[in-house]
């Protein structure tokens, strides 16, 4: 059986991309707004996956996702807000929630925080790596199932081991279920 926690929230600006993944516009009002509380509160208590990467970078705290959604619309910038399950045990997002979760939207593979680098982005969606051209991904551009993430990163290992012809990024990457949430 899997077993995932959720880790928390994503903030990301809305792009007009059949991928809607971790690797995007996150966490836009660090430069978008005015007000440097949404930076300040980014790099002290979000941006810890650059330090350790056993943490996830993304929010658990329900207040700073509260604000991060008022400013975005008193912007009138689209957004949307991603809750992250991994099998990373930290952070781990409380009972209080910030909305309805919505529909799952499939399964990213990335970096868990900076820039959230996604290999599913980079070397599938994008169509840079021929021998994945053929795989199936699901309206949102993810994989439709954890299983199917595993068996590409197998194969991704595999590739990369046999190939010159292709440079891979190389990471500790995580498998993210992605939700959408309702705000």
């Amino acid at each position: 059986m899997l077993n995932l926690y959720e880790n928390g929230y994503i903030f990301q600006r809305v792009t007009s991309s059949i991928y809607r993944g971790v690797d995007g516009d996150n966490w836009f009002l660090n430069y978008c707004s005015d007000n440097s509380y949404f930076e300040e509160f980014h790099d002290k208590t979000i941006d810890n996956g650059l330090a350790n990467p056993e943490v996830v970078a993304c929010c658990t705290d329900v207040e700073y996702m509260r604000r991060c959604v008022e400013e975005s619309k008193k912007l009138r910038i689209p957004f949307r807000v991603l809750l992250c399950s991994t099998n990373r045990p930290e952070p781990v997002l409380n009972e209080i929630r910030l909305g309805q979760a919505g529909r799952v939207l499939g399964f990213d593979i990335a970096y868990s925080g900076g820039s959230y680098y996604s290999c599913v982005l980079n070397d599938v969606v994008s169509g840079r790596i021929e021998a994945f051209r053929q795989l199936t991904l699901n309206e949102n551009g993810l994989f439709a199932t954890y299983e199917e993430a595993e068996v590409f990163l197998k194969q991704r290992e595999e590739l990369e081991k046999a190939t010159t012809e292709y440079v891979f990024e190389k990471g500790d990457y995580v498998i993210y279920k992605l939700t959408e949430v309702e705000v």
